[in-house]
């Protein structure tokens, strides 16, 4: 593929238009698009915040160990699995502003239910699994409704910067999330801290109450199976050989590094370095520094040539960082890893975003989406489960390490044989 981007038309089809300069930050001059990423804001960071706070407690609060926290964090992610294709479906379908308040409201009631739960003192691993399943249903049905509206709120002109100041969005809440809810805790014990995530997500409702969206192309003809769009949004990405590789890269990813990182750093600050599951905050926080200087950077440049080989890079990059942190010995080593491996996902994060959105066609666009939250999401809990289970055996810091050389050996291999990805824009 060539270093034009592919723009959607209504009609289905595309168009190749040349990169363009976007003005820095001009996506938030859209009043709609604030609405949303002020929304997104909210959600991120209670999204972020919630991995680390069930961790937290399964980990110091029932002093259970990495095996069980894997089965919450799997439970709290596997939904994703069964319901993000059904959401991308409705996304191109459905009103999405319906669909952002239902499941936002929803995922508030049940962080209440979860925080009465621990106050009453009845939360057990089993009480803990389902309100994890629950959670991660609710939580998990608007992902790919928000990612769609992206580019249908801001157009072609203004996406990459916009997807850039979303990311900054995740970065904040990576960096706010998991300490305010630890500060919280720490104050008001853990109910307090889901406490504090409910409001945050019943809060930033008022946001959606305005938000306006632009009128849906109908699908012509009958109404068709989940199944059937589903193929429809697969065959545009097989059909794509750089979006394939990408979705590969992006699968491997969401089954090695991000859950090594994401989740089974915090037992390994606990069973490995010795100190209190808490203290992986600051570094989830230092790392979402990284990612903001990196997302700020790519908002600044606007669009950018060859974002594939940026996006390959930047996991080369990460995939080496977590190599390292399995291998450290003192808390203080993990601090400059966790901040390289930030700088890193920020390029992560806008490229892969950016590449699957550019390339695909507005009516597909919710589907598509939904795939990405899939891999990006879905796989995640899966892989947590199947590292804690391998950590058991051969020790929490090999896991990380092996889990990152497997992800480092599959983005060398496609970078050095394909330049499709490489030269995707």
């Amino acid at each position: 593929m060539s270093d034009a981007t592919s723009t959607g038309l209504p009609d289905g089809s595309t168009e190749r238009t040349a990169p363009t300069r976007v003005a820095p930050a001009g996506a938030l001059r859209i009043p709609d698009f604030r609405r949303l990423w002020s929304n997104n804001v909210a959600y991120f960071m209670a999204f972020n915040a919630l991995r680390f706070v069930f961790g937290w407690f399964v980990l110091d609060g029932l002093n259970l160990g990495e095996r069980e926290q894997g089965y919450v964090v799997f439970a709290l992610g596997i939904p994703a699995v069964f319901l993000v294709l059904q959401a991308g479906a409705w996304a191109d379908r459905l009103d999405p502003r319906r669909l952002l308040i239902g499941t936002q409201m929803a995922s508030t009631a049940v962080l209440v239910g979860s925080a009465l739960l621990i106050a009453s003192g009845r939360a057990t691993l089993t009480w803990l699994l389902l309100a994890a399943v629950l959670a991660g249903a609710t939580l998990s049905m608007g992902q790919p409704v928000r990612a769609s509206l992206v580019p249908a709120i801001v157009g072609k002109r203004h996406l990459f910067g916009a997807i850039a100041i979303n990311a900054m969005a995740m970065t904040a809440s990576m960096i706010l999330g998991p300490v305010l809810a630890q500060l919280v805790g720490r104050r008001f014990g853990f109910d307090g801290a889901f406490w504090f995530l409910a409001i945050l997500l019943g809060g930033s409702l008022v946001f959606l109450r305005s938000l306006r969206v632009p009128d849906r192309i109908e699908p012509v003809g009958p109404r068709r199976s989940v199944l059937t769009d589903t193929r429809e949004a697969v065959g545009h990405v097989v059909r794509d050989r750089s979006l394939r590789i990408l979705f590969l890269l992006l699968s491997v990813a969401g089954l090695t590094v991000n859950p090594a990182v994401m989740i089974t750093l915090q037992a390994f600050v606990k069973e490995e370095l010795g100190r209190d599951s808490g203290d992986a905050a600051p570094l989830f926080a230092l790392m979402g520094v990284g990612m903001a200087i990196s997302s700020f950077v790519v908002m600044r440049k606007g669009d950018m040539a060859n974002k594939g080989a940026a996006f390959q890079r930047a996991m080369m990059v990460g995939a080496t960082m977590t190599l390292l942190m399995g291998q450290t010995t003192s808390y203080r080593q993990l601090f400059p890893l966790v901040f390289v491996m930030g700088l890193a996902g920020g390029f992560y994060i806008n490229m892969n975003q950016g590449l699957i959105q550019a390339n695909t066609p507005q009516p597909l666009m919710g589907r598509v989406m939904g795939l990405f939250t899939l891999v990006q999401v879905g796989f995640m809990p899966i892989g947590a489960l199947v590292l804690g289970l391998i950590a058991n055996a051969v020790g929490i810091g090999a896991t990380m390490s092996g889990a990152a050389a497997l992800a480092l050996a599959v983005v060398l291999v496609t970078y050095v044989l394909g330049r499709e990805l490489r030269t995707l824009a």
